[in-house]
């Protein structure tokens, strides 16, 4: 019978291993036990950890011993899942975007120019699926290369496809609309599940590179010697929230208090802002009042709403009010670049 977990975990790890190879020591096996087999188990931990934080934590949810029966709390992970991982991956195609049209390499389409702005106003599954679609096609169109190359060839026809699925399956059952059995709920596990793996295999890439969180950047700089500038970093790859702390050395600088994507954790040399989409509080200082309620997490962005922008945590579960950040009128300001862009 087959394991729960299993299959996905066995697949996933394969293709990741392809992308990251480095990776190949967690399969290896006792060469005086051929025929043992790898525990499954420890693979998952390698997935949690490769996957940026935002896909990696409902990873972690899924592969908890609370969510191995064929239930309904199995059924809305995974569809949990889903949903945070097209919301990562649409968050990446945005931010380049938006730096593309900057600097003058990316035109947006005239359908795209029209619906951006009210669709992004509030996002679904629905609109994840959208925006990786019409990016996609884009820059196919355009014949611009992705910061994450891998993009161009994973990202095809059967891949939007597999996302087209979701979505009416998100707004009937993730929703509640339809009434399911018991019986019906388990086949379904099991389909989504097998359905899953396959998104999970096409974005296997995301293991290679690094999602970090610049805290802080000091400049250090002496007597006829050329600056250097000490990036203080969170590493957001992680198996839990206890993100391991790193200082890279650079003669160059990168933006600071935001969450990027590096291509490699040796150089800050190349690198995607998230920022205002994707922010990380636990650098944040609490000293004042107005700040208790700020929770240290991962945020997300959700909605936009009188003037406010809403984010939503990554292991925090209630609602929080982040408008007393310090640099929340930085992220408003980056907000609404963000959406003037798309006008452009």
């Amino acid at each position: 019978m087959a394991v729960v977990n299993e299959s996905l975990i066995r697949r996933v790890f394969a293709e990741m291993a392809l992308q990251k190879p480095s990776l190949a020591k967690f399969a290896i096996v006792d060469e005086d036990e051929p025929d043992e087999e790898i525990d499954f188990r420890l693979l998952g931990d390698q997935l949690i950890k490769n996957f940026p934080w935002p896909v990696g934590v409902e990873l972690r949810r899924l592969f908890s011993g609370s969510m191995r029966q064929l239930d309904r709390l199995r059924l809305d992970q995974i569809f949990k899942t889903i949903e945070r991982s097209m919301q990562f991956i649409s968050f990446v195609m945005i931010s380049q975007a938006w730096r593309d049209v900057e600097n003058g390499t990316l035109k947006i389409p005239d359908s795209l120019k029209g619906d951006f702005e009210g669709r992004f106003l509030a996002l679904s599954l629905g609109t994840y699926t959208w925006i990786i679609r019409m990016l996609g096609n884009t820059y196919s169109e355009q014949n611009i290369e992705w910061f994450m190359p891998e993009m161009t060839s994973s990202f095809d026809k059967k891949f939007y496809a597999a996302l087209d699925f979701w979505v009416p399956e998100r707004n009937e059952i993730g929703h509640y609309q339809i009434n399911l059995t018991a019986e019906d709920i388990e086949k379904r596990c099991v389909e989504y599940e097998e359905k899953l793996t396959f998104i999970l295999e096409r974005l296997s890439f995301l293991s290679k590179y690094r999602l970090v969180s610049v805290n802080d950047i000091k400049v250090n700089k002496h007597k006829k010697q050329d600056a250097t500038f000490k990036h203080i970093i969170g590493l957001l790859n992680s198996s839990d929230s206890d993100f391991k702390a790193n200082e890279i050395f650079e003669t160059k600088y990168t933006d600071s208090h935001c969450v990027l994507i590096l291509k490699s954790i040796k150089t800050m040399d190349d690198f995607l802002n998230l920022s205002p989409l994707v922010i990380d509080t636990h650098a944040e200082t609490i000293d004042a009042k107005e700040k208790f309620d700020i929770k240290k997490d991962v945020f997300l962005y959700t909605k936009f709403r009188s003037d406010q922008i809403m984010y939503v945590g990554t292991e925090v579960t209630e609602k929080c009010d982040l408008r007393s950040l310090s640099n929340y009128e930085i992220l408003l300001s980056e907000y609404k670049e963000l959406i003037s862009a798309f006008k452009k």
